[in-house]
C-alpha cells in the first residue's frame, strides 16, 4: 500500500512540475510587417545607481535613460570584470531598455533560451518569454517554447540591468527541425 501511495504522489508531483505544465506561448507577428528595418536593436541606457537590485527598480530608472549605440543583436558573452556592458561603454551599474524586432525564418515551434547577468525580462509580441529578477552570474532566464504562426518580424523588448562585477546577455534558439544555436545578429532589426 505504501508503494502505491508513493507512486500516486510521484505522478501528482510530476503533473504539477514546471516541465509538465510548461505551455507553448503563441506569438503574433508585427502588424503591419515593418519595412526599411535597420540592423540590430535600439537601446536606451541609464547609468550609475547602486540601488538597482531588481527589475522594478531598473524600470523606475528608464525615465532618465538616454539613447545608446544600437546593439548588433543579443549575444554579449561574459568578458570579465571591467569589460563594457553591451554597447554602453560602462563596466557596471547599467540599465538597458532594448526594443526592436526579431525575425523568425519559418513558422513552427521554437525553443528559446536567454542568459543574463544580472537580471532581465524579455517580451516577444508583448508576451514574457524570459525573466530573471536577481543579482546572479550568467544564468538562464527560462526555456520557453514559442509558436511562430508565420515567418517574419515580431516585436521584441528587453529590460536588462547589471549591478557590478561581470556582465552577459546571450540568446539561443532551436528552430523547428534544427539544433540549438545562438540567435544570429541578422535576426534582429529596429
Amino acid at each position: 500500500m505504501k508503494s502505491f501511495i508513493f507512486s500516486v504522489l510521484v505522478v501528482i508531483s510530476m503533473a504539477f512540475s514546471p516541465a509538465a505544465t510548461a505551455q507553448v506561448i503563441n506569438l503574433t507577428p508585427a502588424s503591419p510587417q515593418p519595412s526599411n528595418v535597420k540592423k540590430g536593436l535600439s537601446v536606451n541606457y541609464f547609468f550609475g545607481d547602486r540601488s538597482v537590485r531588481n527589475l522594478a527598480q531598473a524600470k523606475s530608472k528608464l525615465k532618465w535613460a538616454k539613447p545608446g549605440t544600437a546593439l548588433p543583436g543579443l549575444n554579449f558573452p561574459d568578458k570579465g570584470k571591467g569589460a563594457p556592458v553591451m554597447t554602453s561603454g560602462k563596466p557596471e551599474l547599467v540599465v538597458a531598455d532594448i526594443n526592436g524586432y526579431i525575425k523568425f525564418p519559418k513558422s513552427g515551434v521554437y525553443d528559446l533560451e536567454f542568459f543574463t547577468n544580472d537580471g532581465a525580462q524579455i517580451w516577444i509580441s508583448g508576451k514574457s518569454v524570459g525573466k530573471l529578477n536577481m543579482i546572479t552570474p550568467c544564468a538562464s532566464a527560462g526555456r520557453p517554447k514559442v509558436n511562430v504562426p508565420q515567418a517574419g518580424w515580431y516585436d521584441i523588448k528587453v529590460l536588462y540591468w547589471q549591478k557590478e562585477g561581470t556582465a552577459c546577455f546571450e540568446s539561443e534558439w532551436k528552430a523547428p527541425g534544427g539544433s540549438v544555436q545562438l540567435i544570429p545578429d541578422s535576426a534582429f532589426g529596429h
